[in-house]
């Protein structure tokens, strides 16, 4: 039938529509930083969507709006974040100032060999120097002959004083014009971080295929031991970095003394408290004893005794007073020799004579 369209023809009339319908675009990749500017130190949120999923992108501040790439950027400071499955990418990113001035941005890109796609988010560095937007035509191209750290803080950094040495940093410029006031950035940290800042001096202009060299004076504070970093780059794209070690080996041994010092007169302290504890223990007087009371006379075998061999010079034997005699021997225990005299005085032996 003329017009007539069979069902097997509108079903595949209806499969290539499907397959020549335009799929929809994918969405370009977004991100956004809270707050929106922070002196150096302030923790920047960045939250990214639209991104290659299971891939990491990298985080940084950078100046002169990152026209230059990873030049303007500060490298070191830079943090990776893994991309979720649905695209959402989030970070705490660290503000630390760019090697160049601002108008400065957050730079989020894919890393070398995925997809490139990179944002850029407007973030003000307060107290950063601002200047015009200048696009290199024929970056830098700088490499780093030498770096070494010399010297020594000798006997003083053996008491704890400040430790002091010097980077040394010897660099060339192999590219085909001029670097006039490349910027030098050096620091110093603990561990690997090179986060304390350094006064570099001002680099100068190198002409193609010269030499350089720059020397940076490093003073650690005092008491300060373990293992330190010193590193930086050089016109924003060349890194370096060394590692050192200082121990206070004469401070440590001063304390070491000074305890043991203490744990001595501790110890001769509780000595002498000890003593003192033991000589106060044998000072005490025991009890006397109590004195034991004087014994009495058997009455009866003195009166016996008296009454059978009392007599008189002729033999004539003696009469005992025996009440008297009683009487005295009853009375007060303690010996009283007046009494005895009265008593042989009167009633003695010698009574009659």
């Amino acid at each position: 039938m003329t017009g007539t369209r069979s069902p097997r023809a509108l079903a595949a009339l209806v499969l290539v529509s499907l397959f020549l319908w335009p799929a929809p675009a994918a969405a370009d990749p977004g991100a956004s930083a809270s707050p929106a500017e922070g002196a150096p130190g302030t923790v920047v949120q960045v939250r990214g969507a639209g991104w290659p999923a299971g891939v990491s992108v990298q985080v940084s501040v950078c100046g002169r709006n990152a026209v230059n790439g990873s030049v303007d950027c500060d490298q070191i400071n830079a943090v990776a974040a893994p991309v979720g499955p649905d695209g959402i990418v989030t970070a705490g990113l660290t503000v630390s100032a760019p090697p160049v001035p601002c108008p400065c941005v957050v730079h989020i890109t894919t890393p070398s060999g995925a997809e490139r796609m990179t944002v850029n988010v407007p973030f003000t560095v307060l107290g950063h120097e601002t200047a015009e937007v200048v696009r290199q035509e024929n970056p830098a191209r700088i490499d780093v002959v030498d770096a070494e750290l010399r010297g020594s803080g000798g006997v003083s950094e053996l008491f704890g004083w400040r430790t002091r040495r010097t980077l040394v940093l010897t660099v060339r410029n192999n590219g085909p014009d001029p670097v006039t006031d490349a910027p030098l950035v050096v620091g110093w940290g603990a561990d690997a971080t090179a986060d304390s800042p350094l006064t570099a001096p001002p680099t100068g202009t190198i002409e193609p295929g010269a030499t350089a060299v720059y020397r940076v004076p490093v003073e650690l504070p005092p008491a300060s031991y373990g293992t330190f970093v010193v590193g930086g780059r050089f016109a924003g794209q060349t890194e370096f970095q060394l590692k050192f070690t200082t121990y206070p080996y004469l401070l440590f041994a001063v304390n070491l003394v000074a305890l043991l010092a203490v744990l001595a007169g501790v110890r001769a302290a509780l000595r002498r408290r000890r003593t003192r504890s033991r000589g106060a223990a044998v000072d005490v007087p025991f009890p006397a004893a109590p004195k034991a009371a004087p014994r009495r006379l058997d009455q009866t075998a003195l009166l016996a005794y008296l009454e059978g061999n009392a007599r008189r010079e002729d033999g004539e034997t003696l009469v005992i007073d025996r009440p008297s005699l009683v009487a005295y021997l009853n009375g007060p225990p303690l010996l009283d020799s007046q009494a005895l005299d009265r008593f042989l005085s009167d009633g003695g032996p010698d009574a009659s004579r």
